[in-house]
């Protein structure tokens, strides 16, 4: 077991003008694990909770104000731990580092592993519906003999909003070529 001693856990600051929320019962989910609570822990897996995907610098950011000692060290550390016990998961989308979120666990069911779509024009990041990438996975499982694992799948196109923009450019600039013609 990886030591994360941190002192006990400091509650999240509530949002201006918002009422304090409960934590999701991380407490027990890192004890099943075998693991301490630590006020790192706690917060890190708050703010994957708050951001849904999130580089270690973004996670940083949401979970500094609620540990002032916090360094952007320690929630790398706590982010391989808890990658290490399968309790977030990370893939790698356009950013020079990785992008976690929270895995699939009873207590947290919403956040199962899923594809992901990357655009190259806008850089919005899109979950890929979870049917269509189990059948590709199956797909590739069944051609290849290679097993997929769906939670780090990041495919990279563009979107349809930046499809249509192009497209648009693109039309508009036959019109004015046509123009001077």
């Amino acid at each position: 077991m990886t030591d994360l001693a941190i002192p006990a856990p400091v509650p999240r600051k509530a949002a201006q003008n918002q009422p304090e929320q409960q934590p999701p019962g991380w407490q027990p989910l890192l004890r099943r694990f075998g693991l301490r609570v630590t006020a790192a822990s706690v917060l890190v897996l708050d703010a994957l909770q708050d951001l849904g995907h999130a580089t270690p610098e973004q996670v940083y950011a949401q979970a500094q104000p609620g540990l002032p000692g916090l360094s952007l060290s320690t929630v790398y550390r706590t982010l391989e731990v808890l990658a290490e016990y399968q309790m977030v998961t990370h893939t790698h989308l356009e950013q020079p580092s990785a992008t976690y979120m929270l895995a699939d666990h009873a207590d947290h069911a919403d956040h199962a592993d899923h594809a992901h779509l990357v655009c190259r024009g806008c850089r919005a990041v899109f979950e890929l519906d979870h049917d269509v990438a189990t059948v590709l996975a199956g797909q590739i499982s069944h051609t290849h003999g290679f097993d997929v694992d769906i939670g780090h799948l990041s495919l990279f196109g563009r979107c349809s909003d930046c499809t249509t923009s192009d497209l648009a450019s693109e039309h508009a600039d036959h019109q004015q070529s046509g123009i001077r013609a």
